[in-house]
């Protein structure tokens, strides 16, 4: 763990502890204008916090899941059985949280009129997520390397799995999981995270290291776009 002192606390070493900094670093020269805070301030101070908030949140239930699984695979109980059905929803809720807060944060910085004076009112900030933000900013030249990360991030069959498992266990129901048996013979090799498909999410047939990847490139693009929001704001 790394200690990040915007947030008080301690951090995964896959956060990107640096690069948030510098994020914060411009936003307080941007927004903070004489220590005075501006209207974007309002809205980008509490989004900002999530970001590290959500982020440790899904790394910690990941943790914690991937011991359960571990310790008792699919769950000795109906108890085993809850704690990893909420702890796989807790990951997966707080790391898309955890995205959709940056863009939130960004959306309320390039409100900014000294950053690109983007509308952000009632309206856009019911509305905000990562595909309208790109929207908003495409048409300023200046924001080009944040259009470009938020443009990659859409285009990721991660982030779609990461959205589509999200919005599944948020309002439609648990991963259903599949079960194995076998009669006179030995019982087959199964992957620890194995979960049929839905209406409207793929099968799932993973190693628990392959869900070690996902926050790997969680962790990524989160860096991309915290280097490309501390560009967007260096230029203010």
């Amino acid at each position: 763990m790394t200690y990040c002192a915007e947030f008080c606390l301690e951090m995964p070493d896959s956060f990107p502890v640096t690069e948030l900094t510098a994020f914060m670093a411009e936003a307080r020269r941007v927004l903070i204008p004489g220590g005075n805070t501006s209207a974007a301030w309002k809205e980008f101070g509490g989004a900002s916090n999530l970001i590290g908030w959500r982020y440790r949140a899904s790394f910690d239930a990941w943790h914690e899941h991937r011991a359960s699984v571990e310790a008792h695979g699919g769950g000795r109980n109906h108890e085993d059985v809850y704690v990893q059905e909420r702890s796989l929803f807790l990951m997966f809720s707080s790391g898309v949280s955890c995205i959709e807060s940056t863009a939130y944060a960004m959306a309320a910085a390039a409100s900014d009129p000294s950053v690109c004076g983007i509308a952000f009112t009632d309206k856009e900030q019911r509305a905000c997520s990562p595909a309208r933000l790109h929207s908003w900013l495409t048409p300023h030249p200046k924001a080009a390397d944040l259009v470009a990360a938020l443009q990659n991030l859409q285009a990721a069959p991660e982030w779609n799995l990461w959205v589509d498992l999200r919005n599944r266990m948020t309002h439609r129901s648990n991963l259903p999981r599949r079960h194995f048996a076998s009669v006179g013979a030995p019982a087959p090799r199964v992957n620890p995270l194995n979960y049929a498909p839905t209406s409207s999410t793929p099968e799932v047939d993973a190693d628990l290291t392959d869900w070690d990847a996902l926050h790997a490139w969680l962790a990524q693009q989160l860096q991309k776009l915290l280097v490309a929001g501390t560009a967007l704001l260096r230029g203010a």
